[in-house]
């Protein structure tokens, strides 16, 4: 067997692999969720214009492709006014995705937004997992007037 011959296979081989890995870094974004565990409905919105509709109890999924923003508003039962808005900016760089939170406080060591600084209350920001948001609330805030 010719020299040739016997480098086809390492030359397939890596052209293969080249392609794959060019392919998956113009994926590079992370899947985040939003868990909503109060009796709100959450509108989530981010920066390209995306939203989605978390209802009540339930669980939504958002993509972070590129560092940008997501504005957030509760709404009660039947309400047409949001009772609560916040808006969170994010970092996305490769499969790395977090909600920019702290102030930066061992920031090349462990990360930005590892040590929060600031209350965001009744969110949560990067807990269960970097890039996470949670709402927790018992809905006082719908309760009727008397």
């Amino acid at each position: 067997m010719n020299t040739a011959m016997r480098r086809l296979p390492f030359l397939a081989l890596t052209a293969f692999l080249g392609s794959t890995f060019l392919a998956g870094a113009a994926e590079a974004g992370c899947g985040r969720h939003v868990y909503n565990r109060s009796p709100y409905t959450l509108m989530v919105t981010q920066t390209d214009g995306s939203s989605i509709t978390v209802r009540p109890r339930s669980t939504g999924s958002i993509r972070m492709v590129e560092p940008g923003q997501v504005d957030v508003a509760a709404f009660c039962p039947g309400a047409g006014a949001p009772i609560l808005q916040r808006s969170f900016s994010y970092e996305a760089v490769q499969d790395r995705c977090f909600f920019e939170v702290g102030d930066r406080f061992f920031d090349r060591e462990l990360g930005n937004g590892f040590l929060p600084r600031r209350s965001d209350a009744p969110f949560t920001l990067n807990n269960p997992r970097q890039g996470d948001l949670v709402l927790f609330s018992n809905g006082d805030a719908c309760l009727p007037l008397r």
